[in-house]
């Protein structure tokens, strides 16, 4: 139970989550900026398939609403990023983000490509993520301990979890729902010949061999990615790997997933360290001198 307990309650500094606030807030205001929720508002009534909480509505919320919530939501964003009233500005970005996007999975076709990112910011709503490296700190003197802590470790843990069990559970999906067809069969290469006129699509669909190579190289990493949370190093390789995946996917099928290649970028990097490696290596000229 110890191990268990050191393994979900890890130590860790106010600045390893103060960076991960900062990146996962950036990440969702881009989102938010960019989203077609005002064009969904615009849906006609009989189009409207409405999931979960959207229920509770009979249509798509009116234009001037949908306006205001984004601007909103794009508004707190910001401010929980550079750390002011986080308290208040983070769950007020988190619930609008919840509601825009819940527009969008109504739509007839569930779309869960914020999904991780909303789920990696559920922790830091209660965590004192605001205690380094934002205006509350400064505006209230609060110093951070120097030493680290399981306060701002837990959520990183939490955050790391789910990030692996995301790709896990969508391997483990393959395998309960098609086997070892999955990667054997010709599934890979319809989809691509059917996600458009993508000449990188083309390209591996045209090549079994590489369509096949793919498909295999897809499971190991959904399978393997929770490696990264008993091997931290491991994260050079599948973080890396994931990204490159989800680009991939992003150019041959248009289908958009920056959003969760980014969030796991977020939360597995060690920013406190590459802050301080760009910090040094910028002043080391200005040490040296002139020559």
């Amino acid at each position: 139970m110890r191990r268990v307990e050191r393994f979900l309650f890890p130590a860790a500094s106010a600045e390893r989550l103060a960076a991960v606030r900062i990146g996962l807030c950036a990440v969702l205001a881009g989102r938010l900026a960019t989203g077609p929720y005002a064009e969904l508002a615009d849906q006609p009534r009989e189009l409207y398939r409405p999931i979960s909480f959207m229920e509770l509505l009979p249509s798509m919320p009116p234009r001037p609403a949908v306006v205001a919530l984004q601007t909103t939501a794009v508004l707190a964003a910001v401010l929980a990023a550079v750390g002011l009233r986080t308290r208040l500005t983070l769950p007020a970005a988190w619930a609008c983000a919840i509601v825009l996007n819940g527009m969008v999975t109504s739509t007839g076709k569930v779309v869960h490509n914020d999904l991780v990112l909303l789920l990696c910011l559920v922790p830091l709503l209660v965590a004192p993520a605001a205690d380094a490296w934002s205006l509350d700190a400064r505006r209230t003197s609060r110093r951070a301990p120097g030493v680290p802590s399981r306060l701002y470790g837990w959520p990183l843990r939490t955050a790391a979890i789910v990030v692996a069990g995301a790709y896990f559970f969508a391997g483990l999906a393959k395998l309960v729902h098609s086997g070892p067809a999955w990667v054997t069969s010709d599934n890979l290469r319809w989809a691509l010949y059917a996600s458009g006129d993508s000449e990188l699509a083309i390209f591996i669909a045209d090549r079994p061999w590489l369509a096949h190579a793919l498909a295999a190289g897809t499971l190991l990493l959904e399978l393997g990615f929770p490696l990264v949370l008993f091997v931290p190093r491991a994260a050079w390789l599948f973080v890396p790997g994931a990204v490159l995946f989800h680009a991939g996917i992003w150019i041959a099928m248009g289908l958009d997933y920056s959003a969760q290649a980014a969030t796991a970028v977020v939360v597995f990097a060690n920013w406190p360290v590459v802050v301080g490696a760009l910090l040094a290596r910028r002043s080391a000229p200005a040490a040296a001198g002139p020559g």
